[in-house]
């Protein structure tokens, strides 16, 4: 299967509670990038980069794990952004970034040959973005007449403005067969997290997936009308939850592939066995990031991963 993640490129600087400052290479669909690099999955990166220092320790860390870079575009004239993250004592992080307007460059892009081994993951701020829209519209629209998998999380961080961004997000929402946000998001979009109401608000049809998840509570899965929900067990500690819901992404979209998934078989519906699948797997990467003071899966994880099917209770 090849995965294709499309979004913005960041450099993370991350403040742990000890004063310690890491720089990571960031933004969700680069997190997914590298999670599924990590586990021996094919992954095209597309984006915008600039041409200054943060751009080329991005590249570096794709090209070294073995994410395809030649869907990225760079600008002399884009600062490639930056992403601080201050995490707490009880490892919640608090995000601000900073980046330039994205312009027309992006649609210099060629789009991939897709199939239906193709999966196409988005998301984040950038999904919103006029520019982005002009770009992504036409690819989600391709990915559907070929029967790939559309994947997306609308990670809502800052700069929202409900009152002009919601009817962006339902569209995206539209176009995907997989939806997974936060209960946060959910709550700064529609106003509620209970999966029942956004779905019926954002007219989801009954061949789409919504998955809701509330970091250490339940995580509610709704499809062909039934919602299913999964017991969260509680973790031992919590070092940042910085990476996290990339992390869980990026568990479901690996457990699709191995479990050789099509987008056609959404139609009669996914039982609630498999479901379950999809969100333990993404649950035991959301976890292990949980632990860490980086923004993906550890290298022990990855590989326990490898002998599918995986889950950890740790």
């Amino acid at each position: 299967m090849q995965f294709y993640t499309c979004g913005e490129l960041l450099l993370d600087l991350i403040l742990e509670p000890d004063g310690k400052l890491n720089a990571v290479a960031g933004g969700s669909q680069v997190n997914v990038a590298l999670n599924l690099a990590k586990v021996n999955q094919q992954v095209s990166m597309i984006g915008l980069l600039g041409m200054d220092g943060p751009a080329r320790l991005l590249l570096a860390k794709l090209q070294s794990n073995k994410v395809d870079t030649s869907l990225i575009i760079q600008d002399q004239g884009y600062k490639t952004g930056l992403a601080f993250a201050s995490v707490d004592k009880n490892g919640m992080a608090i995000f601000d970034i900073y980046k330039d307007g994205f312009s027309d460059i992006l649609l210099q892009i060629t789009y991939p040959e897709l199939n239906t081994d193709s999966v196409i993951s988005f998301g984040s701020l950038a999904a919103i973005d006029p520019v982005w829209q002009k770009f992504l519209k036409p690819l989600l629209q391709l990915a559907r007449k070929q029967g790939s998998l559309i994947f997306y999380d609308p990670n809502i961080r800052c700069g929202f403005k409900a009152e002009n961004d919601t009817a962006k997000v339902v569209e995206n929402m539209h176009l995907a067969n997989i939806i997974r946000g936060s209960d946060e998001d959910f709550l700064k979009v529609f106003g509620t997290d209970q999966t029942k109401i956004i779905a019926q608000e954002a007219a989801l049809s009954a061949d789409q997936i919504l998955i809701l998840t509330r970091g250490s509570g339940d995580i509610d899965c709704f499809h062909q009308g039934v919602l299913y929900t999964f017991e969260v067990p509680a973790l031992p500690f919590v070092k940042s939850t910085v990476g996290a819901g990339d992390a869980f992404n990026s568990g479901l979209l690996f457990a699709w592939a191995n479990f050789k998934l099509k987008t056609h078989q959404l139609n009669t519906g996914l039982s609630g066995k498999v479901l379950g699948m999809l969100a333990g797997t993404g649950l035991s990467f959301a976890r292990d990031v949980c632990q860490l003071s980086g923004n993906q899966i550890s290298d022990a994880v990855a590989e326990r991963a490898k002998s599918f099917p995986f889950f950890s209770g740790s």
